[in-house]
Formats: C-alpha cells, structure tokens, sequence
C-alpha cells in the first residue's frame, strides 16, 4: 500500500510513501489500525542494517527500495491509499528474517548461519574480517539468488563469527 504518514520528527519516516503491512490477517480483519514498516528508495542513503530488506522494482515499486524493519508503526487504516500488490513468499521471509532482528527474537549473525551469497557479498562478509566462512556444498553449480543483498546469483555458504 501506499499511505500517508504525515510529519515526521528526526529520522521517523514521513508523508506519502510505500509501506509493507506486518500485521497478522485477523489484526487486519478486524481492527480499525494496521501495523506498518516503511519503504524507502533512498538506499544509498541508508546504513546497511540486518534490520533492512531489499526488494526489487517489483510489485508495484517504481524502484529498488528497502523495507526499514526499524521503522515500525500502528497507523489507522485510513491513512492507507492505493493498494500496491502482495509480496511473494521469499520476500515474506526476508522480512520476516528482519523484523525478528529488529524486535529482538533473533540475533542479527547467530552463531552459525547458512545464506546464499554472491560474490560481492560473500567478499563483505569475508572482508571485514569478523567472519570465516565456508562453501556448504563445493560441487554446488546451480546459483540461488543472494540471501544478503537479494539481487545476484551466489552459492550457499556457512557464515562463522570469527572468536575474539
């Protein structure tokens, strides 16, 4: 949906702009307010956070955008507006993924963690220096679409917080 947020105050997302509904269908049924993350395409703009999930421009988006799981909010359904569209069941995930991080169900890297990377981000992970990881299946040739940055093609990898 899109919806009008009206004014923010400091970094509170504001006005009228995409939003994902997280709340569960009998919330949606039958209350009068609906719980909301926004979406911004302002990516570059963002720190990358595990609380942060990308979608493409898809599903009714103009433009890659990310969905800040941080930026949660009750807000009345009448300040929805058009309806944009569904999300498919591995965005659903994602987000799913995201927002435990952000309410604190999860930690962001457990102790071990299977995701499929691409090159680009399996080298960030690899890069910083705080994570060994390691090819799940050497003889995998079939690439599965990046887990991390949700666009490029990568393998599966087990990520292991390097010990301090």
């Amino acid at each position: 949906y899109y919806a009008d947020l009206g004014k923010g105050i400091g970094s509170e997302q504001e006005g009228y702009r995409p939003v994902v509904i997280i709340q569960n269908d009998v919330g949606n049924k039958h209350s009068p307010t609906v719980i909301i993350a926004s979406i911004t395409s302002k990516r570059d703009a963002k720190a990358k956070l595990p609380t942060h999930y990308l979608l493409g421009a898809e599903n009714g988006l103009e433009l890659p955008s990310l969905v800040l799981l941080e930026q949660l909010r009750t807000i009345d359904k009448r300040r929805l507006s058009s309806f944009i569209g569904h999300l498919p069941e591995k965005h659903i995930q994602g987000i799913n993924h995201a927002l435990a991080v952000s309410v604190g169900l999860i930690e962001s890297i457990p102790n071990k963690l299977i995701l499929c990377l691409c090159r680009t981000c399996a080298e960030n992970f690899y890069g910083s220096g705080a994570f060994v990881l390691r090819r799940v299946n050497t003889e995998q040739t079939e690439k599965d679409t990046c887990t991390y940055c949700n666009s490029r093609k990568g393998f599966d990898y087990e990520i292991i917080p390097k010990t301090k």
